[in-house]
């Protein structure tokens, strides 16, 4: 299985949709990977055409590869059975009944088990795939899509803005082409009618797109220190009685401000909004957690919670094992805890004297 880059800082959107399109006329099966940002998505569905047979992808949070399978190699996978799977019913003699199950059915339940409820990752998503397609005599070919650090910030803090017409554009596609897809939304925007494919909407009142409409507003930090950014998170905390946050990124003896303040609204989750938009994580499952961070060095989220509670929740706890990252909290009451017990006692002395 051969592995291609492809750097989209150093390609317009047509010249990389024609590398990926010529790609897939040599290679039946591709599988997008690369960090949120570099484009993979809407690349996937600018390449759409009547040689394309499907496109998935995972749905869960951070950097969810994108599969694409030429039409040819589509209606081979049907047309293979990979398993019998027994149901639970039997026959007018008592026997157990059996279904066939395609290949092609087959990927499409692999990619929402092993991505989207297991979370294994994409390195154990991309061997079972490299595993079923042997029986159509086929190999994916795995193309990590890349972007410069500052365009990867810039296109997902911008990613809500045209996610309406990338999902439009895919719906069309889907019924000219006659293309199969699991994609049920874009970034805030979803299918209205996931039955037919039809129609687009905007995400429910509730519901979170981890985007940056998702927050109440957005306070720069540009020219702060951490305290400074402390005292703001404080007064947000104080004054507008909403929950607000940043990120800190720990390099040996340095400590720097990876994003600005994200103040929280009803419907928002400042901790992985501000990991998916500022640092960018790929689904990796290791001994450090599941997610792989984009950047070298350690990441701190400091946020602030509203109640009389300052200790952390157990969602703190969770992201902090999850992500490998350190997560603080400060109350509104400057009291502090945090999964480091050393960064507890530093941030307890920069705020001694707000």
């Amino acid at each position: 299985m051969t592995n291609t880059v492809l750097n989209t800082s150093m390609h317009s959107i047509e010249e990389s949709t024609k590398i990926l399109q010529e790609e897939l006329s040599r290679n039946p099966l591709l599988i997008f990977t690369g960090p949120q940002g570099g484009g993979k998505t809407t690349l996937a569905i600018n390449m759409l055409s009547e040689n394309v047979g499907a496109i998935f992808e995972g749905r869960v949070r951070s950097a969810q590869p994108v599969i694409i399978i030429r039409k040819d190699l589509t209606q081979k996978m049907k047309e293979t059975i990979a398993d019998k799977r027994k149901l639970p019913i039997y026959d007018d003699s008592g026997e157990e009944i059996y279904v066939d199950v395609s290949l092609f059915d087959t990927i499409k339940s692999t990619i929402e088990n092993v991505f989207d409820i297991l979370e294994l990752g994409e390195d154990e998503l991309i061997e079972q795939i490299k595993n079923l397609a042997t029986k159509v005599k086929a190999e994916p070919k795995v193309i990590e899509i890349v972007a410069n650090p500052r365009d990867l910030i810039k296109r997902r803090m911008n990613r809500h803005y045209d996610a309406k017409q990338r999902l439009n554009d895919l719906l069309y596609k889907e019924k000219k082409y006659g293309i199969e897809s699991n994609i049920l939304g874009i970034q805030g925007a979803k299918v209205a009618d996931i039955v037919n494919r039809e129609g687009v909407c905007d995400y429910g009142d509730y519901q979170i797109s981890r985007t940056m409409k998702d927050f109440y507003k957005v306070i720069p930090t540009e020219g702060k220190s951490i305290t400074e950014c402390l005292k703001e998170m404080i007064e947000v905390s104080i004054k507008e009685n909403r929950e607000s946050g940043f990120l800190v990124l720990h390099k040996e003896d340095e400590q720097e401000i990876l994003s600005d303040i994200v103040v929280g609204s009803d419907k928002s989750l400042i901790g992985v909004t501000l990991l998916e938009i500022y640092v960018g994580y790929h689904q990796k499952r290791s001994i450090t957690g599941v997610y792989e961070q984009e950047i070298d060095g350690i990441i701190e989220l400091i946020h602030s919670h509203i109640g009389e509670d300052n200790s952390l929740f157990s969602a703190d706890i969770g992201a902090s094992k999850r992500f490998g990252i350190i997560v603080s909290v400060i109350d509104k009451n400057k009291r502090v805890d945090s999964t480091d017990p050393f960064r507890k006692m530093e941030l307890e002395e920069m705020i001694k004297y707000l």
